[in-house]
């Protein structure tokens, strides 16, 4: 019975926001294959001067690299029989800092409106009537806003490496790298693992948004955005003109600075070639998932408490 509860909850999820979750993911990934392919068939030039710190004696790159005419920069080596296995592991590397960005703001999007849209519609008097309640309702939607950042981010990054794979090979006319290049696939399983980590760090982002979604009378992502904004404002201008520090500001650094320096861990040794997501939490995902329950606590009261419902 628990799990056919889930099961309607999740097809709901989907159904109604299937645009976030599957049309603008498409999209993404089309025009970011679309500039892969561009920026490979164009055969373009990586200028040292642009201080890229490339070193063609490093074992990493010197395969797949190699001096441009003018001895200023370099070019891909396409004469290598491993070149598009490297292509794809770079494009995976950056794709993940893209798509990751990507899914986090249509995650925000999701849970900004998905409290908001069945309040507006009057879909609620319809789900109240079933026998779920706001507790379970409201957890489920976290789930949902939770998992959507690694799975949306595994998704765009492998859809995008297969169509760069693909039409890599049919511009070399080379299929026999076809199966060589697929050895870089596994490493969007270290990606995965990336994408949860972080995701445990910004769950209070997502229990804000939704917090804005179970209050706001209209444009509640406005109001999750632009409440923020507006404090952050006030604590500079107080602790400028008028010497008040409400500490916003401050808090608000502490905790970019945490997810920053949860990266620079992972990331540590990225510039050999090696990714490692081996997350050094320390209290932090303690103090956010206490602060995530509190807001959670807040938006299951206004559900099961708002007058106009």
């Amino acid at each position: 019975m628990f799990a056919k509860r889930v099961a309607v909850q999740l097809k709901r999820e989907y159904w109604e926001h299937r645009s976030l979750f599957v049309f603008l993911p498409l999209v993404c990934v089309l025009l970011v294959a679309g500039f892969w392919v561009l920026a490979v068939i164009s055969d373009p030039t990586i200028n040292q001067a642009n201080g890229s710190g490339i070193k063609l004696a490093d074992p990493h790159f010197q395969e797949f690299l190699k001096l441009n005419e003018t001895g200023s920069g370099f070019k891909i080596n396409f004469a290598s029989n491993q070149v598009v296995g490297f292509i794809l592991a770079v494009q995976q590397f950056m794709g993940w800092w893209f798509f990751s960005i990507v899914s986090v703001f249509l995650t925000l999007y999701y849970s900004a409106s998905c409290l908001f849209s069945d309040r507006k519609s009057r879909e609620i008097l319809f789900w109240r009537s079933m026998p779920i309640s706001e507790h379970f309702n409201v957890l489920i939607k976290l789930v949902v806003a939770a998992a959507s950042v690694p799975l949306l981010t595994l998704l765009m990054n492998a859809l995008t490496s297969l169509v760069l794979l693909l039409v890599v090979c049919v511009w070399l006319g080379d299929f026999g790298q076809f199966v060589t290049a697929l050895r870089a696939l596994p490493l969007l399983g270290n990606y995965l693992l990336g994408s949860m980590g972080l995701v445990l760090l910004i769950l209070p982002v997502f229990a804000w948004a939704m917090l804005a979604s179970a209050y706001a009378k209209k444009s509640p992502f406005l109001g999750a955005t632009f409440i923020p904004l507006i404090l952050l404002v006030a604590d500079r201008f107080l602790n400028k003109f008028m010497e008040i520090n409400i500490h916003i500001y401050e808090l608000v650094k502490t905790y970019l600075n945490a997810i920053g320096d949860v990266i620079q861990v992972s990331f540590g040794e990225a510039d050999t070639g090696y990714v490692s997501f081996t997350f050094n939490y320390s209290a932090d995902v303690a103090i956010y998932s206490v602060i995530a329950a509190v807001l959670l606590a807040l938006v299951i009261w206004l559900r099961n408490n708002r007058y106009e419902i």
